[in-house]
């Protein structure tokens, strides 16, 4: 079995860059169903969440107090019948009595909150409530797809940022969405910790919009020395409670109250909902080291010289802080200096066998594929989620998966067979890869790599005779 490399150097952003132009071929009767009869993949989709994991924690599907009854009754008084309906159907389905959250709260004490509690000002807690309840009951609504400015704000916002020393303009404001690896991360939590799901909603709808996690150190992927360091190196909100338990603050830029107001009233049909703007925000800047501008989807490039997106490592550790839950960040491919895929770091089988070692210990795989040009050259590339593996009659594998910007609100499948070779990286939790895969020492050496290429292209793109071309930049 050969040995693999975690994480190894690629500085490239993952954005969704002329992927739908560029994108490896879908199942076909799946994505012709999606569009031409929704129910169909609905329905089909809907039962993969019946599959959903709750670790060790025991499924309840009955209230079993006078407390439950009274939060159960307070929440269904405020929100719509549809609503009172799909509340229901978590109950019925175990989603509303799990407790798989930071604190060991249910996803029906953080409702109850979102019920009975103060709102930030501009959003509105019966929307939150709706929002929250629908996407848990089915989170493949979630989409990366910014919402519009109406044209009678874009001023006043414009004006308010040159206030703060920030020259933006009206084309600045109309973005297309970088946020894939954040948004992949939102549907793990709704898919897998619906209560941690609504413990993060309630904290960031909240007056302080953040939530703080408590984290078990041993549960992370690098050793305590690298730990802290890699937290002081993304800028993060945190203290030691002990040598074993870390508490973090996580928070989304200042100006995703923005976006999340402006949704709250003005949301069309397909756009991210209030929830999905603060979510992605926070993971966005969790990532990009707390310099994310929700305004116009752009941050401060620290180790390339992309400003959108996020890299392999940067969503690693948004993912770590969001679950709680320690991933390596495996890269697969091998990509030489010029941004050409020139080989593989492991045979597919084994790539394979990552993935479903993974789902088969009741986790999903968030994923980054790149697609490349007729020579072999990285043209870009995207985040989605792995959520199973199925097999049809003829022997034929599929991984079915969720991608926040395909425009269905459903799962959709491709070939394994299709998928695997552009696999660049993936978060496999260290125990699957235990035995069979070289780690380097931390990411603070990595990370210097990172920075040390930087620097090195910056060299070379002065020089009119070498200069580089900067994947995945917006046109």
């Amino acid at each position: 079995m050969e040995n693999i490399t975690a994480i190894n150097s690629f500085n490239r952003a993952y954005i969704p860059q002329i992927k739908h132009s560029q994108e490896i071929t879908k199942t076909e009767n799946v994505t012709r169903n999606a569009v031409a009869n929704p129910i169909y993949t609905a329905q089909n989709s809907y039962s993969l969440l019946n599959n959903i994991s709750f670790g060790s924690v025991q499924i309840r599907t009955s209230l079993s107090n006078k407390d439950e009854h009274k939060k159960f009754n307070e929440i269904s008084s405020i929100i719509d019948k549809k609503y009172k309906k799909d509340l229901q159907e978590l109950l019925k389905n175990g989603k509303l009595l799990n407790n798989n959250s930071n604190d060991k709260s249910t996803t029906l004490d953080n409702l109850y909150k979102i019920a009975t509690s103060e709102r930030v000002q501009g959003l509105d807690k019966k929307k939150i409530l709706e929002e929250v309840i629908t996407t848990i009951k089915y989170p493949f609504i979630i989409t990366q797809k910014f919402g519009d400015i109406p044209a009678a704000m874009q001023n006043d916002i414009i004006n308010q940022e040159k206030a703060q020393g920030k020259n933006i303009n009206t084309t600045d404001l109309d973005v297309k969405s970088s946020t894939c690896p954040a948004a992949s991360i939102e549907f793990n939590l709704a898919h897998k910790m619906p209560a941690e799901f609504a413990r993060m909603a309630e904290g960031l709808t909240s007056p302080q919009i953040q939530v703080e996690k408590t984290i078990n150190v041993k549960d992370l992927s690098q050793n305590f020395v690298d730990i802290v360091w890699m937290l002081n190196e993304f800028g993060a909100n945190y203290k030691f409670v002990d040598w074993n338990t870390l508490k973090v603050n996580l928070k989304p830029d200042r100006n995703a109250i923005i976006r999340a107001r402006i949704q709250n009233t003005y949301k069309d049909r397909d756009e991210r909902s209030v929830i999905d703007v603060l979510m992605q925000s926070t993971f966005m800047n969790i990532g990009a080291q707390n310099t994310y501008d929700s305004l116009i989807d752009r941050r401060v490039p620290k180790y390339n010289e992309d400003d959108s997106g996020l890299i392999d490592i940067e969503k690693n550790f948004a993912e770590e802080l969001a679950t709680g839950k320690g991933k390596i960040c495996v890269t697969y491919q091998q990509i030489d200096d010029n941004g050409k895929l020139v080989g593989y770091e492991c045979e597919q089988a084994e790539t394979l066998q990552h993935i479903q070692d993974t789902l088969n210990a009741g986790d999903n795989v968030i994923i980054g594929y790149t697609y490349c040009d007729s020579e072999n050259n990285v043209i870009g590339g995207h985040e989605i989620t792995i959520i199973g593996i199925e097999t049809d009659k003829k022997g034929n594998k599929y991984f079915v998966c969720n991608d926040t910007d395909d425009g269905i609100s459903a799962s959709i499948t491709y070939p394994v067979n299709e998928l695997l070779p552009k696999i660049h990286h993936a978060g496999i939790p260290k125990s699957v890869l235990v035995n069979n895969v070289e780690f380097i020492e931390g990411w603070k050496e990595l990370i210097q790599i990172y920075k040390e290429t930087r620097t090195q292209n910056q060299l070379q793109y002065a020089a009119p005779a070498n200069r580089l071309t900067v994947l995945n930049q917006a046109a």
